[in-house]
């Protein structure tokens, strides 16, 4: 009967470890998360286009609710590593030519 209860003891205790660990790791993923979110370019999300707002709506929603960073972290930081995607046609800004005098 002795074994039941050092086995619930350490079940117990792992999980108490588990929680902290993890209680600890979420809020640096948010920041993390949050920063990312902010600093990718546009067309490095998955299906950015012209007029897509995906760097606003992640990181509106990682700002304000914290789950959405776990989600962030697969749906898009899993796939597309930043500075990794040629930047589009669309992208570039053009070039301001001075009037001919």
């Amino acid at each position: 009967m002795e074994i039941f209860g050092i086995a619930f003891g350490l079940s117990v205790a792992v999980f108490t470890v588990a929680i902290a660990l993890l209680s600890l790791a979420l809020p640096v993923l948010w920041v993390w998360m949050l920063i990312d979110s902010i600093a990718r370019e546009e067309w490095e999300y998955p299906g950015g286009t012209p007029t897509s707002n995906n760097r606003l709506v992640w990181a509106l929603l990682i700002a304000f609710l914290q789950f959405p960073a776990v989600l962030y972290f697969f749906m898009v930081y899993g796939k597309v590593k930043r500075g990794t995607v040629v930047r589009p046609a669309w992208a570039y800004q053009p070039v301001p030519v001075a009037p001919a005098a």
